[in-house]
C-alpha cells in the first residue's frame, strides 16, 4: 500500500518522517517497503505496563483462565475498533494460533463479540448511536448486524451488566463478558472468558461464567479505582 495515498503528506514528508523513525528502530526499510521495526515492542509493552487497566484486571483474568481452562481476555475499544490488552490462555483453551494472529491488530468485533458488547452497551449514547451507523460484516448465521435489534440487545446488557457471545464471531465459540467502569462510570474496557461451545454450554453459559465474569469484573472495578484515588 502506497502511504502517500492514504495519508494527507506530499512524497517528500513522508520519506522524512520514515526516515525519523527508521533511525530510532520503529519502522524497518527493505528496498523500497517499509515495516514496523523492534522499537514497537518496546511502545507496546510500556503500554500495557503502565496501564492501570491492566494492573488492576490482570490477576483476575489469569485466574479466570486457570478456574475454566478457557481463553481470559482484557479487551479495550478505540475508534470502535477492540483491542486485546492482556490475554491469558488456559490449560484447555483452543485456537492459540488464531487468537495470537488477530491480537497483533485492532478487530472490528465490537459488534459480535462479548467484551465488544460489553463495551459497546456502556458506551455514552452519542458515541452508540454513532457506531450503530455502521455496517457491521455478519460474520456467522449468528450475528446480530440489524441496528435496532443490536440497540435492544445493548439496552439488555446495561440491564443486566454482562453480555453473551453466542457463535457471534466464530462458530463453535461461546463467550461471556462484563465491562469496567471508572468511579465516574465511564467504561474503560472489559473482561471476557471464550471457549468452545461443546463445553460453555447449559449453566455454565448462563449461569456458572456469568457468576465469574461479573465477580471479577467487580473486582477489576474495584482495583482500579482504589488503585487510581487520590491520596
Amino acid at each position: 500500500m502506497e502511504l502517500s495515498e492514504e495519508v494527507d503528506l506530499t512524497p517528500g514528508a513522508i520519506h522524512t518522517h520514515l526516515a525519523t523513525l527508521k533511525q530510532y528502530g520503529y519502522v524497518e526499510q527493505e528496498n523500497t517497503t517499509y515495516s514496523l521495526g523492534p522499537g514497537c515492542l518496546l511502545l507496546g509493552a510500556s503500554v500495557r505496563n503502565n496501564s492501570d487497566l491492566t494492573n488492576a484486571a490482570k490477576g483476575q483474568v489469569d485466574k479466570l483462565a486457570h478456574e475454566t481452562g478457557e481463553i481470559g481476555r482484557i479487551v479495550i475499544e478505540h475508534r470502535g475498533k477492540l483491542i486485546v490488552l492482556h490475554e491469558k490462555f488456559g490449560s484447555d483453551a483452543i485456537g492459540r494460533s488464531f487468537h495470537l494472529q488477530n491480537r497483533a491488530k485492532a478487530q472490528r468485533h465490537i459488534h459480535c463479540t462479548a467484551a465488544g458488547k460489553a463495551i459497546f452497551a456502556y458506551l455514552a449514547a452519542d458515541r452508540r448511536d454513532q457506531l450503530l451507523e455502521e455496517n457491521f460484516p455478519k460474520l456467522t448465521a449468528n450475528t446480530l448486524t440489524d441496528p435496532e435489534r443490536l440497540r435492544e440487545e445493548l439496552t439488555t446488557i446495561r440491564e443486566r451488566g454482562y453480555a453473551f457471545s453466542d457463535e457471534e464471531q466464530l462458530t463453535g465459540i461461546r463467550g461471556v463478558g462484563a465491562p469496567i467502569l471508572t468511579k465516574e462510570d465511564e467504561v474503560i474496557g472489559a473482561i471476557s472468558v471464550s471457549g468452545p461451545s461443546s463445553r460453555i454450554k447449559g449453566d455454565t453459559f448462563r449461569e456458572d461464567l456469568v457468576e465469574r465474569i461479573v465477580h471479577a469484573a467487580n473486582v477489576s472495578q474495584v482495583n482500579l479505582q482504589t488503585d487510581t484515588a487520590e491520596l
